[in-house]
């Protein structure tokens, strides 16, 4: 059971990292299987593990939106521009997959422009900056985008190398594993060997009482006389 939790692992570790470069919450679905697989078979993994990836998840969360808006902040957009870019970020990831027939490629595509755009748009009516102004915070936030994606699915390639590592080095650790101290295994063992007393060549084992011989005789009481032969003859 344990090989297949790792398994199991393993394999979620490979999704999360490509749903995270579609810009969905890879980590954490890679974090989610760890840990049901965790309480579902115990020796399966080590805390340590779970919580170094969960140390990742959060890190990478950090990367996405630090690197969003400081490309938005580096081409002069202020808070509707980033939030335009955040909007149009994930609106354009959902229509890049649908619209562009490429795996992955279409979704990142569509994630930059929609940045970018929304980014130009939000800027021009809710900052009130000129065109050339919304162009280039959009252009930022289209960077921004770019960038963040490509470090987040970083981070989730290595939480995954983290967590399958952490999974079948606990699979390994369980081979080496000898039976436990009082298991039935054991237990019957014991009972044979206190039933028999003694070794395969018929020694008596130490502690162990000999049984009765059955030809052993009282000599004394058979070589007694009858009861009449006492007495003297009258």
């Amino acid at each position: 059971m344990v090989w297949v939790a790792a398994s199991v692992v393993a394999l979620f570790g490979l999704l999360g990292t490509l749903v995270t470069l579609l810009t969905l919450p890879g980590t954490w679905l890679m974090l989610l299987v760890a840990l049901i697989c965790k309480l579902i078979v115990p020796e399966s993994m080590d805390w340590a593990w779970l919580i170094a990836a969960g140390v990742l998840a959060i890190a990478g969360e950090v990367v996405e939106f630090g690197a969003s808006a400081a490309g938005a902040k580096a081409g002069g957009a202020g808070k509707a521009g980033a939030i335009g870019a955040l909007l149009g970020g994930l609106a354009g990831g959902i229509i890049g997959t649908i619209t562009i027939p490429i795996p992955i490629l279409g979704t990142i595509i569509g994630g930059v422009i929609g940045a970018g755009v929304l980014a130009v748009l939000f800027e021009r009516w809710k900052g009130g900056k000129d065109w050339k102004a919304s162009s280039k915070a959009g252009a930022g936030a289209a960077a921004g985008k770019l960038a963040s994606t490509f470090l987040k699915s970083a981070i989730a390639g290595i939480m995954a190398v983290v967590l399958t590592v952490g999974a079948f080095w606990g699979a390994i650790g369980t081979l080496g594993a000898g039976p436990d101290e009082g298991s039935p295994s054991e237990a019957a063992s014991g009972m044979l060997d206190a039933e028999a007393g003694a070794s395969p060549s018929g020694e008596v084992s130490a502690g162990a009482e000999p049984s009765p011989n059955p030809d052993d005789r009282d000599v004394t009481n058979d070589d007694r006389p009858p009861a009449g032969d006492d007495a003297p003859d009258g």
